[in-house]
């Protein structure tokens, strides 16, 4: 028999978060029930929702013009569940499920809840992947992304800000490319991992007083910056250190406030870029042919395989699906203690 009711992590205000019990949506015959073994968040995009700082909050995104604007009745953006993707166990298959039986293995994009029923579409068959693997295929891809939007070529210098998952993956993704790949971070625990990572040079944010001041006077600033923090200030630095006509990716999600591009960004010729390959965005990555958010799913996959990525450290650190109320908190306010959470469905 179905379980009745699933128990999902939901925002329900800004800075309230918590484990709530509700209805479980009926099981049809293309649908699979899964009992949750690993859950994820996506940290930039859901500390935005939880802090209050998403647009979303008070405006809506016009999908046919694609820009932001107040409408008279918008819907509200709370509650809303947390979490990213999850691996699981089919507890229960439908007769229309492709073929996806109980006991198999998968993973899917949902948010982070004790049990879910999803399209059997929706999800995928673990393989050969490791839980792990599968847990960071969306950071790689939006890494992977951010790196073929900055053309990122051989023998380039790269500096990569904000070494949460997704900047470390792209540190190996550049490195990969052949790239010279620079790191800063306040964090003790990411710079060690930018290092092990390939970076040749990770400096200490906190310790140095002007990172791109000392990348100037040793380089004469690096060819190409990829910025991950979701910070305005670490932005404003990323486009300090670039040389001239020199290129900032932003991957980082950004929420109000002010930055000065009357000075490096305007005198330098800087070419400043958004890259959002997202699924819900429709957003190809610069290039021919233009490739789309499951396109880049793929490589990493593949990437995966072959070993020119690894997640090796980035899922830290792991707690129990009961402390997820804990654990969003311990995003919020410490930091420097985590990377990407891991959650452990006991």
């Amino acid at each position: 028999m179905h379980p009745s009711s699933q128990r999902v992590l939901t925002i329900e205000a800004p800075r309230q978060a918590r484990l709530v019990d509700r209805p479980l949506a009926r099981a049809g015959p293309g649908d699979i029930v899964v009992r949750s073994l690993h859950s994820t968040f996506k940290h930039g995009t859901e500390m935005m929702a939880y802090l209050g700082r998403t647009p979303f909050a008070s405006r809506v995104f016009n999908s046919t013009l694609r820009l932001f604007e107040t409408v008279p009745a918008q819907p509200p953006f709370y509650p809303r569940p947390m979490g990213s993707m999850v691996v699981g166990v089919i507890d229960w298959a439908g007769e229309n499920a492709g073929g996806l039986r109980p006991g198999e293995q998968v993973f899917a994009w949902a948010p982070i809840a004790d049990v879910h029923v999803l399209p059997a579409a929706s999800v995928t068959r673990l393989g050969n992947l490791t839980p792990e693997q599968a847990l960071c295929i969306d950071p790689a891809s939006f890494a992977l992304g951010g790196v073929l939007d900055g053309a990122i070529a051989k023998a380039e210098t790269v500096l990569v800000t904000g070494l949460g998952a997704i900047g470390l993956f792209a540190i190996q993704y550049c490195v990969a490319r052949g790239a010279q790949v620079m790191a800063a971070s306040g964090f003790e625990e990411r710079r060690h991992l930018a290092k092990s990572f390939g970076a040749s040079e990770v400096y200490d944010t906190r310790a140095e007083s002007d990172v791109a001041r000392t990348i100037k006077q040793r380089i004469g600033g690096v060819d190409a910056a990829i910025e991950c923090s979701g910070s305005l200030e670490t932005l404003a630095m990323a486009m300090r250190a670039a040389r001239q006509c020199g290129r900032i990716v932003c991957v980082g999600f950004y929420g109000a406030g002010t930055i000065n591009l009357g000075e490096e960004f305007f005198h330098n010729r800087l070419t400043l870029m958004a890259s959002l390959p997202a699924f819900a965005w429709n957003n190809p990555v610069r290039g021919t042919p233009p490739l789309y958010a499951k396109d880049l799913q793929e490589m990493v996959v593949r990437d995966f395989a072959a070993g020119t990525i690894t997640p090796r450290g980035i899922l830290s650190p792991t707690l129990s699906f009961r402390d997820a109320e804990d654990a969003v908190t311990l995003i919020a306010d410490e930091p420097q203690r985590v990377i990407k959470v891991l959650l452990r469905h006991d």
